[in-house]
């Protein structure tokens, strides 16, 4: 079964401000990440269906690991401090939120000066004083996830392969195709050209979450080649139907976006699939994962 507590599922539930000031959705923070989640201010904000680190339309959500911002240029992500409980009473923190959002500028920069490989343009980056990171990227117009295609056809009006309204199965298979084969011919082998001696990136190594999922304390430090070799190649760590965004009218391939698990790893991690059934067997598959773990230890 799919992990339900993967922050890039569609079913993950987040705050949505659209109607907030600065000062009250400073309040709003401030209150959850002192646990007070049972105020009575918060009882009537509207919760919407977010995915990762981008959203279509401009407004501020709050998802248990991070705070997104959207507006008309640019998009604003930063790290919260964690949140005590959930709703069900389970925690919702995970390791390395600020050192995930740092992590993905430095991939940004990487990519955008060493490969094609279309990514948002990094604006800037940083440290807050409480201890929070904070990422700014130009906006993405025009994006459709991979994942989201299928529900509704994206064909103009007279070609369309549905009625209006029904899920689209062929506009699915036309844009997974089309995300396979540039996956596979311009992302993978540009990744795999950028090596190293050392795992992870800038000193930091970030578990993929296939095996953060399992192994909620799992921290490596990074780990020089014995051959002294660059064979360490660069990989983008979590690569797979909502990370990969596709042109909403043309379903191809757009940006690939969150590379917050990127870096430097054996080859052998070096995994990825736009179909979602192959890549939530990631999560399942223990001889693989423990295989590849035992590589970076």
């Amino acid at each position: 079964m799919y992990p339900g507590t993967f922050r890039d599922r569609v079913s993950f539930g987040v705050l949505k401000f659209h109607h907030l000031g600065s000062a009250a959705l400073l309040q709003v923070l401030f209150k959850i990440n002192n646990n007070h989640t049972s105020d009575s201010s918060l009882s009537s904000l509207p919760f919407i269906m977010v995915v990762s680190g981008y959203q279509e339309k401009e407004g501020e959500s709050l998802t248990t690991f991070y705070n997104l911002i959207t507006t008309k240029s640019t998009q604003l992500k930063h790290s919260v401090k964690p949140w005590q409980k959930t709703t069900n009473g389970e925690l919702a923190s995970r390791l390395y939120d600020k050192e995930r959002i740092l992590n993905s500028a430095a991939a940004l920069q990487l990519i955008s000066k060493r490969t094609t490989i279309p990514v948002p343009r990094l604006i800037g980056f940083g440290e807050n004083d409480d201890g929070t990171a904070w990422i700014e990227t130009e906006r993405t117009h025009g994006g459709v996830w991979l994942d989201v295609v299928r529900d509704r056809c994206r064909m103009p009006a007279g070609k369309t392969h549905v009625d209006d309204g029904n899920e689209c199965d062929e506009c699915d298979r036309i844009a997974r195709a089309n995300a396979r084969r540039f996956v596979a011919d311009e992302v993978v082998p540009q990744l795999n050209s950028l090596t190293s001696d050392t795992t992870g990136l800038g000193g930091v190594v970030i578990p993929p979450l296939w095996v953060m999922f399992h192994d909620k304390a799992a921290c490596w430090p990074p780990k020089k080649s014995e051959s002294g070799q660059s064979e360490y190649v660069f990989c983008h760590g979590n690569l797979h139907g909502h990370s990969i965004l596709m042109h909403a009218e043309t379903l191809h391939v757009l940006k690939i976006v969150d590379w917050d698990e990127a870096g430097y790893f054996p080859p052998e991690f070096q995994v990825w699939s736009v179909d979602r059934a192959d890549y939530e067997a990631l999560y399942e598959n223990d001889e693989q994962r423990k295989r590849l773990t035992a590589l970076m230890l």
